[in-house]
């Protein structure tokens, strides 16, 4: 139901077997630090604050509800069993799911406490924010192409996950409308990517749309009220934002000559997107550019990458997921922010997190995912708001 018209799955290919074989050691490997960080036993002594009570349901001894000392004002509302993919909120609730270990989707208070499950996946990649609905995005098995999803799952926990979209081979990105959910193909890296397309499906369920066909590597997604956006390579390998209207018709080039595009969002008359050296975000840069296209100019600059971006009226907020040591690990993750106006260095709301990515806001804090038990921590938007 909803098949996207495209041939047979592809039979597994060895390389994805050895792709695969990492994870699993990899997996393995966070099970077992998990396990050993769970068994130390809490040293009261390490918080700021060893009098502040922990919200209700809060489980985690000596993270879960505190605040730890190399990072006041940040707290951890969330510890799950496998690595957090998608980030969104409601002001209310913090959705996600995990990927790997666990695979679940799932929601829990914005001040920490008991979470709902809304369901489960193969391998969920992102999640997106309906009226209804939490929309999430899955890659499905690792090893064979066209097995990618895209489910509605109800927020209350409660009646059956609707899939509005299937046998997706690279799901790349994911936006949403009040109706529809559009989202990227990347392509067949058989067809070095040259077969990636631009979709959408009615939120209520439906036949799919195929809006843009032939997309050289699309990646980043975003829609407003009259015009989907999202960036590609052009003929040259150059990064490009453009867009096209959301029912369809000629695509228009927003901003040429980018370098790796990702996480575009709209604000207003304005698309904001980052620009990097690499898709890890390498020396990435918050641009924006008037939707009909126009100048770019740089908003944002980071030390030294860029992983997640949220917007909202007042700032821009993204994830630097930090340097890599001579170990591998990642170290000084911070969360930082700048003013849309701007003018004036970065704020730094959080620092000393382990590899942060994933990003949302609401209308008093910043949420992110973290590597270091895969958690989900927030901070405040105001520092002067820290005690």
């Amino acid at each position: 139901m909803n098949a996207l018209k495209r041939s047979s799955p592809a039979p597994a290919r060895p390389w994805r077997w050895v792709v695969l074989l990492g994870l699993i050691a990899q997996a393995a490997f966070l099970f077992y630090r998990s396990g050993q960080e769970e068994a130390r036993v809490w040293d009261p002594s390490r918080m700021t604050n060893p009098a502040s009570p922990s919200p209700p349901g809060i489980q985690d001894q000596g993270m879960l509800g505190t605040r730890a000392q190399a990072q006041p004002g940040d707290l951890v509302i969330s510890q799950g069993k496998g690595l957090v993919a998608g980030l969104a909120t409601d002001g209310k609730r913090v959705y996600f799911s995990e990927f790997l270990l666990g695979q679940r989707i799932l929601s829990v208070p914005v001040a920490g406490g008991a979470e709902t499950q809304l369901g489960s996946g193969r391998m969920p990649l992102d999640v997106a924010l309906a009226k209804d609905v939490l929309v999430v995005m899955d890659g499905g098995a690792l090893s064979v192409d066209g097995q990618g999803t895209i489910t509605a799952f109800p927020l209350d926990g409660s009646g059956e996950p609707r899939v509005l979209a299937s046998r997706i081979v690279n799901p790349a990105a994911m936006a949403i409308s009040a109706t529809h959910v559009y989202w990227l193909d990347g392509g067949n890296v058989d067809r070095d990517y040259v077969d990636g397309f631009v979709a959408s499906a009615p939120l209520a369920g439906g036949a799919h749309k195929v809006l843009a066909a032939g997309e050289r590597q699309p990646r980043g997604l975003a829609v407003d009220a009259t015009h989907v956006y999202w960036a590609r390579r052009d003929v040259y390998q150059q990064g490009e934002v453009v867009r096209m209207p959301i029912a369809g018709g000629p695509i228009e080039v927003v901003s040429p000559g980018q370098d790796w595009v990702k996480r575009i969002t709209i604000v207003g008359t304005d698309v904001y997107w980052i620009s990097a050296k690499d898709l890890e975000g390498t020396r990435g840069t918050v641009r924006k550019a008037p939707v009909k296209g126009g100048p770019a100019l740089d908003v944002a600059l980071a030390d030294t990458s860029m992983c997640g971006m949220a917007i909202d009226g007042d700032a821009i907020y993204w994830t630097d997921p930090g340097n890599v040591d001579g170990a591998g690990a990642r170290t000084g993750g911070r969360i930082l922010k700048q003013r849309l106006t701007g003018g004036g260095d970065p704020i730094v709301l959080a620092s000393g997190q382990d590899r942060p990515c994933y990003i949302a806001v609401d209308a008093t804090h910043v949420y992110f995912s973290t590597r270091s038990l895969e958690r989900v921590k927030r901070a405040p938007k105001d520092i002067a708001s820290v005690p």
